[in-house]
């Protein structure tokens, strides 16, 4: 195959991939899965710990290797780590006791590896293939087009999955096909990850689609080591990057914030007074807005330059949190719409601009330490966080959580406007610290924006 066609093939697979990969039928009962199977509150909230220790610990060595023995196999280990995930956890049984926590302890290592392999090696197999063939430039279209069909598959998704586990619709679905026997929660807790087996079996099947060149190394054990001498020379590439630093800098403090509020969002429902029975509907509706902002992401990608770009979405960040914190019942759901597009936007963005910017040899390895950097800070808020409801909780001990909750609000558009100020004075201090460096003619344009 010509280059030109594995650039189009890959970008074609690649598409599909996501959808399937990010898209799962148990995230709007995420929470709800984890208690139903038996596990308490503190149990779950070690095990969301183990996972993301996984992912910052294995993040930045995998896409070391990625970037060492090819993007495509490193693809191919998350497919099938994905669906290792989800037979423990199938297997998994109900009310098991610490037989119970064993398992979904090696489910949240498993899906720590897991999310730690894909992170990154995907994008930069299908963008060094599009450069390969002088087709870079479509590289903003098809990351249009994931966003967008990943959000209309979501909507899909959140539906379908909340409906599955309900038992009143389960036990009317049964019983139009003749069964009269009675659905306890018990009998839907495990169908939504049997749709989400399903799905990962066609992840694998587009794992293996994908095309790539790569001069592999003779030993496994010479590979390993390259391995770990491409984190640290990335590394110091990355120091002398101005683009990349910002971006890394950027995605950091902007997403560890907006994933703890989304992570919060069904107790802000209740303080903004929506009725449970419309979660999964708002949840489809995010999906649907967040669907049309690749659309807009390509226009202002083209028209506009990087400055500009990231300054409208850190403007609409700081309007959104400040009206969030005012918690105004059920007009509140504006602003989560407007933060949640603005999230997409700035993953559209950083896809674009990072992918521009990095060097063929250490793309899988910058995207891995970017998600590490991410990881690790949203882990930081959630500590930070939790005191913060704890002091207020003392102060407030005869009030509801969802009081305590709302008046924790506030801490949000204050430690937005610190994280934006703390991105400046990072960013300057790299730039002087650093000195007069080499830039690439990206840099030099992002100087112009200045």
């Amino acid at each position: 195959m010509d280059p030109q066609t594995i650039a189009k093939h890959n970008a074609r697979t690649f598409i599909l991939y996501r959808i399937l990969f990010r898209a799962r039928f148990y995230y709007p009962v995420f929470t709800l899965l984890f208690l139903d199977f038996g596990l308490s509150l503190s149990q779950f909230a070690i095990l969301n710990s183990v996972w993301a220790l996984t992912i910052v610990l294995f993040e930045i060595p995998l896409g070391g290797l990625a970037d060492t023995i090819g993007r495509r196999k490193i693809v191919i280990l998350s497919a099938i780590l994905l669906n290792i995930e989800l037979l423990v956890w199938l297997f998994a049984p109900i009310n098991g006791g610490n037989t119970l926590f064993i398992f979904f302890l090696v489910n949240r290592i498993i899906s720590g590896l897991c999310e730690a392999a894909s992170s990154g090696a995907d994008e930069a197999l299908v963008y060094d293939s599009l450069e390969k063939a002088n087709l870079q430039n479509e590289w903003a279209e098809t990351l249009e087009k994931t966003q967008r069909y990943t959000s209309l598959y979501f909507m899909f998704v959140l539906f379908v999955g909340a409906m599955i586990y309900d038992p009143n619709v389960i036990g009317k679905i049964t019983q139009f096909f003749g069964y009269q026997g009675s659905i306890s929660q018990e009998n839907c807790i495990k169908l939504p990850i049997i749709l989400n087996q399903i799905a990962a079996v066609f992840v694998l099947i587009n794992a293996l689609r994908f095309k790539e060149t790569w001069n592999q190394p003779a030993k496994i054990t010479e590979a390993f080591r390259d391995s770990f001498k491409k984190v640290f020379t990335s590394i110091q590439w990355i120091k002398k990057s101005k683009i990349v630093i910002l971006l890394l800098l950027i995605v950091m403090f902007s997403e560890s914030l907006i994933l703890q509020f989304l992570t919060l969002m069904q107790q802000y429902w209740k303080v903004i007074n929506i009725p449970i029975l419309f979660y999964g509907i708002i949840g489809s509706g995010l999906a649907f807005f967040a669907s049309l902002v690749p659309t807009l992401g390509k226009y202002c990608f083209k028209r506009f330059q990087f400055k500009t770009n990231f300054s409208i979405c850190y403007l609409n960040l700081i309007i959104a949190y400040i009206l969030i914190a005012l918690s105004i019942p059920y007009i509140g759901i504006l602003p989560v719409i407007l933060l949640y597009c603005t999230y997409q936007s700035i993953i559209y963005f950083n896809g674009c601009y990072i992918h521009d910017a990095c060097e063929e040899s250490y793309r899988a390895t910058v995207l891995s330490v970017q998600s590490m950097l991410s990881f690790s800070k949203y882990g930081i808020v959630s500590i930070l966080y939790s005191f913060l409801v704890a002091a207020i909780s003392n102060n407030m001990i005869q009030d509801s959580l969802n009081l305590v909750f709302d008046r924790s609000l506030v801490a949000f558009p204050s430690y937005f406007a610190f994280s934006t100020l703390s991105v400046l004075l990072l960013y300057k201090f790299f730039n002087r610290k650093r000195g007069s460096i080499k830039t690439t003619a990206f840099e030099n344009q992002l100087e112009q924006t200045k």
